[in-house]
């Protein structure tokens, strides 16, 4: 039973964990797809729609009108991977940025006049109504969003004229039926305008106003420049891990050539998309989640090797007088290598079918992408059931007596030591692969674990007979059975219980080891977040001003808040020119409230808000104060560097932000990538898988000894050993293997963390500028150890019940 439940175990896992692989690295590539633009992801293009001298209006609106028949020509004349994965053409036509009539009181602004067909689709109006065709180039009916209308004064019935021509009706304020809508991505300022500083420190405003798609021809009259956009949308349903590649070198084929818009006065057109490497950035970053799956789940994999052939052999050991009796009579090696196997097939091969069966249909859940590969079952099937077969021909006992045998220990023993020594030292050296090309895992990360366990065993099976040698000579100078007989059983058996402790020391090693991983993974998301924000919320608006950044702190669990401005681009003089740089405006004193404790914070020092001297301090970035120097002069005032930071801040992102106390929204984007939660419940699997296969083999090792142990206590009790003295000598026998699991697989953990974790770059993962730390959780790491002792006693206290029962009675044999 136990090597069927074995093989069906192995089975499962072969057979379903790349169906798994593959499934999460499809969530994730999709997830990184709708993170990412729309002018990121979609192909698209820019184009002069008709030609800059003067076209009569129907004109123009035919060549508008022909532009969707051109699109579908181009989609359907892509390659059959890039066709399949996009959708038919989005497009737009709109005027540069023509200046609105002054109004009293209100900002300078500018309004670019766009025609989009599948305007009235995504929108609602809230007021007015849609715009009509144009009747003429005299007045062309408009709609705008509610913000737009707010920051430019224009209300519903009112006529504004651009570039003093061209008048404009406001007849509808709509809403987009969804904000998130990727369409909005490709068409700017419509649903908030864009503000701009002017020279003077005064703003000015520039939005898009809507017109009927009727209305191209007359908004495009009187040579005013029209400019088309076209984008063919990425459906990011239709992506998948496996399909990745195809997909890659279909936009290389397609972006390779221009592409014929016939009816229109460009004639073809060039599109571009970061399609290509937002794939190639998603398939780094399945490699690291691969190579981190492969690190965790090695160990767990040789255990359940290592588990079925310690199973194969205990099933020898029972037939082991059958199997000689059968050489003895004459049968070839071969035969009786061949009845060994076939009595651990009679259970490997149903239990490695039924596992197969569960593979397929985990395959067939979104679990396993929905995508059977009955293949790749049957191969796991084969492979779990052919181990502990080929494991018992080879112990098979079919060495003749007075046979010579072989001397394999220290063969093995130097291989795997010198293997381990290469593989560190490649490691420390090289590093961790973790984006390999194509996404491949790294072999050498997988390896790792396992070689270190099994130096770590080849080390204490050396060291242990020795350690247990000296107990001997300690337990002859005291009085009692249990001390003696339990340390020298001990010491005669420890070789025989490598398989034991190879197996345990790997499920103590790697639940250790998926702990510190999942607490490095955790630690490295949260301060990614808190780096991309440089605090724990950033809230960003066009203006923000010192009453509501004020109003802001006083929210309930806001320790503090602090407004920061920036300005456009200025020019800062230097005795060896000028260097163009953005100004960051923050009151210092808040700012380092905000920022303490968060990674990567800007300086504050003291010298920022002095206001000694003749020169403003500063703190420059880096490549900043490399160009500039110490001193420099920027808008007539001169400035001193009184520190400097990293270029990367991301104050720079928008106009102003305001930074609060607890990266919250940053860190749900990430932890959004399926990668996140996915990583974590392979540790979290691992950890588990590999603790009850080291832990139950122990039990199976103390179970299957009982019999041995039984009877040793039946002899020892003719001399007058009582039931305690008896447990005490499975005592003194059990716990040197406990506790030399414990210890060889602790050492293993923290080697195997040290090795692995700080060479393994992990940012493509996290999302990081820089390399996440080796992070452990005291509370975590201390329940999982805690976990591990209690379990280890456990397995002791059965091992002492199974081999020690409490009442024994010499048998008449024994008498």
């Amino acid at each position: 039973m136990a090597i069927a439940v074995v093989t069906l175990l192995a089975a499962l896992l072969a057979g379903s964990v790349l169906s798994v692989l593959g499934a999460l690295a499809t969530a994730g590539t999709r997830a990184d797809l709708d993170r990412a633009t729309a002018t990121d992801r979609d192909l698209q293009a820019t184009f002069a729609v008709v030609a800059g001298d003067a076209e009569p209006p129907a004109t123009a609106q035919t060549v508008f009108d022909g532009l969707g028949d051109d699109l579908d020509a181009v989609h359907r004349s892509m390659p059959g991977a890039l066709r399949a994965a996009t959708g038919r053409a989005g497009w737009y036509a709109a005027t540069g940025y023509l200046g609105l009539d002054a109004l009293p009181s209100k900002v300078p602004a500018s309004v670019s006049v766009a025609t989009d067909p599948a305007f009235a689709d995504v929108v609602r109006f809230t007021e007015g109504r849609a715009p009509r065709p144009a009747r003429d180039s005299a007045t062309v009916e408009v709609a705008v969003s509610p913000a737009v209308a707010a920051a430019v004064g224009w209300r519903v019935g009112q006529v504004r004229t651009v570039a003093g021509e061209l008048s404009l009706e406001l007849v509808g304020v709509y809403r987009p039926l969804d904000r998130h809508d990727p369409t909005w991505g490709h068409v700017p300022t419509t649903l908030r305008p864009a503000t701009a500083g002017t020279g003077d420190g005064g703003t000015t405003v520039s939005a898009t106003a809507f017109a009927a798609t009727g209305s191209f021809g007359h908004v495009a009259d009187d040579g005013r420049t029209t400019q088309g956009h076209a984008w063919f949308p990425v459906r990011t349903d239709t992506v998948t891990a496996s399909g990745r590649p195809g997909l890659v070198d279909a936009v290389g084929r397609f972006l390779a050539t221009r592409q014929p818009l016939p009816s229109t006065a460009a004639g073809s057109v060039a599109f571009s998309t970061g399609l290509p490497g937002l794939l190639d950035a998603s398939v780094a970053r399945d490699a690291t989640v691969g190579t981190l799956a492969a690190a965790l789940g090695s160990g767990p994999a040789g255990a359940l090797v290592a588990l079925g052939a310690l199973l194969a052999r205990l099933v020898l050991d029972r037939a082991e007088a059958g199997l000689r009796l059968l050489g003895a009579r004459g049968a070839s090696d071969r035969v009786v290598r061949s009845v060994a196997a076939g009595l651990v097939a009679v259970a490997a091969v149903p239990g490695a079918a039924a596992g197969g069966v569960l593979a397929v249909l985990v395959q067939l859940t979104p679990l396993g992408g929905s995508a059977p590969a009955p293949l790749q079952a049957v191969v796991a099937a084969l492979l779990a059931a052919v181990v502990p077969c080929a494991a018992a021909a080879v112990l098979a006992p079919t060495v003749r007596v007075g046979a010579r045998r072989r001397a394999v220990r220290p063969v093995v023993e130097a291989a795997v030591l010198v293997a381990t020594v290469a593989a560190v030292v490649v490691t420390t050296r090289s590093g961790v692969t973790t984006s390999a090309p194509g996404g491949s895992v790294d072999p050498l990360a997988a390896v790792l674990p396992l070689l270190l366990a099994g130096s770590g065993v080849v080390v204490v099976l050396r060291l242990l007979p020795v350690v247990l040698g000296r107990l001997v000579a300690v337990a002859r100078r005291r009085r009692g059975v249990a001390m003696l007989v339990g340390v020298v059983t001990a010491a005669r058996s420890a070789v025989a219980q490598a398989v034991p402790l190879v197996v345990a020391v790997i499920g103590i090693a790697v639940a250790l080891f998926a702990t510190v991983v999942g607490s490095t993974l955790e630690d490295g998301v949260a301060q990614a977040a808190r780096r991309s924000v440089a605090a724990d919320v950033a809230v960003s608006s066009v203006a923000l001003d010192p009453d509501q950044v004020a109003r802001v702190a006083r929210v309930p669990g806001v320790a503090a808040a602090v407004g920061v401005s920036t300005t456009d681009e200025v020019s800062f003089d230097t005795p060896d020119g000028a260097v163009q740089a953005v100004v960051l405006v923050a009151d210092a004193d808040r700012l380092a409230a905000v920022q303490r404790d968060v990674p990567g914070a800007l300086p504050a020092p003291a010298a920022l808000r002095t206001t000694r001297g003749e020169r403003v301090p500063l703190v420059a970035s880096r490549s900043l104060a490399e160009a500039t120097g110490r001193d420099s002069s920027v808008l007539g005032t001169d400035t001193r560097v009184v520190a400097t930071a990293p270029d990367a801040v991301p104050f720079t992102l928008a106009k102003r932000w305001v930074l609060v106390d607890t990266a919250v929204g940053v860190a749900r984007t990430i932890d959004a990538d399926p990668r996140v939660p996915g990583t974590r419940a392979v540790a979290v699997s691992a950890a588990v898988l590999g603790g009850a296969l080291g832990l139950g083999t122990l039990v199976v090792a103390g179970v299957t000894a009982g019999s041995s142990r039984r009877a040793r206590t039946r002899l020892l009790g003719v001399f007058g050993t009582t039931p305690g003295d008896a447990r005490a000598v499975v005592v003194a026998e059990t716990l040197p293997l406990l506790v030399a699991a414990l210890v060889t697989g602790t050492a293993v953990a923290v080697g195997v963390v040290a090795t692995t974790l700080p060479s393994a770059d992990l940012r493509s993962f996290t999302g990081a500028v820089v390399r996440p730390v080796v992070s452990v959780d005291p509370g975590l790491l201390a329940g999982v150890a805690g976990g591990l002792l209690v379990a280890l006693t456990g397995v002791l206290v059965l091992t002492v019940r199974a081999g020690a029962p409490a009442h024994h009675r010499p048998t008449r044999r024994n008498r």
